[in-house]
């Protein structure tokens, strides 16, 4: 009788076991391809946020091309709008404005498939809302920047410039911009208005994507880290 009940013993335990140990290897299995589906949408957020951060880096520098042209432009006239062979260049940096071209596609599928739920790390899940969060903002001050140039600045300037377009000498900013040919000044008391106008919201702009950057910098990193481990 005792060794019946052992021999039964040792087989429940052995049956046990045995679902245990494929529980444990389905588990174990859904956890790998958690894991590897994780690591390939943090893979290629990663490299979406790499091209975001190149354009974020170019379109700082033009805006801060456009803030030293205003200050530079702002002191011309108070000076009296003296002879200077550069203002063709000065005034055409102020009419800068820039579109962030970024990739969310990889972000929102992310959002309206559900798999957010697999980004296991909570500091990525909320550093990827403040990011996107930021570029939303970034577009707005974008579109007041283009609404400023397109229908205030440029339609001043058409009164006092014979020439607005791509010219191969000027560099006004990468060779993306097109350069006034000034017919006359326009008068001192209006440009130095739109000067302080156009650059108050360059450096704005400026402000607006250096953040834009830190949030790039620390949102790879932390996707790195995480890819790393």
């Amino acid at each position: 009788m005792k060794n019946i009940l052992a021999r039964g013993g040792i087989e429940f335990l052995a049956v046990f076991l045995g679902i245990a140990l494929s529980l444990w290897v389905d588990e174990y299995q859904k956890s790998k391809e958690a894991k590897k589906l994780n690591d390939q949408i943090l893979s290629r957020l990663y490299d979406n946020l790499k091209a975001d951060s190149i354009d974020a880096e170019w379109n700082y520098r033009a805006h801060k091309v456009a803030y030293e042209s205003g200050n530079l432009i702002f002191k011309w006239c108070e000076e009296g709008q003296p002879q200077n062979d550069s203002i063709n260049l000065y005034l055409s940096r102020l009419a800068i404005a820039t579109i962030f071209v970024n990739n969310e596609e990889e972000y929102n599928a992310l959002k309206s498939s559900g798999r957010m739920e697999l980004l296991e790390n909570e500091n990525i899940v909320s550093t990827l809302h403040d990011y996107y969060t930021e570029i939303r903002y970034v577009k707005k001050v974008e579109n007041t920047v283009i609404n400023i140039v397109e229908n205030q600045f440029v339609p001043f300037m058409s009164n006092y410039a014979t020439f607005y377009g791509k010219s191969k000498t000027a560099n006004v900013y990468g060779n993306d911009f097109p350069l006034f040919k000034v017919s006359k000044y326009p008068p001192a008391d209006e440009l130095s208005f739109y000067a302080t106008y156009c650059s108050t919201y360059a450096k704005y702009s400026v402000d607006v994507y250096r953040r834009l950057i830190e949030r790039v910098i620390k949102l790879r990193k932390v996707i790195r880290e995480e890819l790393s481990t």
